[in-house]
């Protein structure tokens, strides 16, 4: 569905017409829509963005094994 900039204004004039704190919830509602459309390119791409920093290391050393037993040793726990 195109936005036509008639459709825009008339939006926008409507908007403009209601009292501040109801322009607010609009505000939180445009907020709310943009946020469930980005969950849901997440959704469909299988894709999540990372928020956090991301450490490169290089490669792993050859041999290396995350076991329990071979971290700690098997003291019978």
């Amino acid at each position: 569905m195109a936005i036509t900039m008639h459709n825009t204004q008339i939006l926008m004039d409507k908007i403009q017409s209601l009292p501040n704190d109801r322009i607010t919830e609009v505000e939180d509602f445009v907020d709310f829509l943009k946020e469930r459309v980005k969950t849901r390119k997440t959704i469909t791409t299988g894709k999540q963005s990372l928020d956090f920093p991301v450490d490169d290391l290089g490669i792993w050393p050859e041999g290396l094994s995350l076991s329990r037993e071979d971290m700690y040793g098997d003291d019978g726990r």
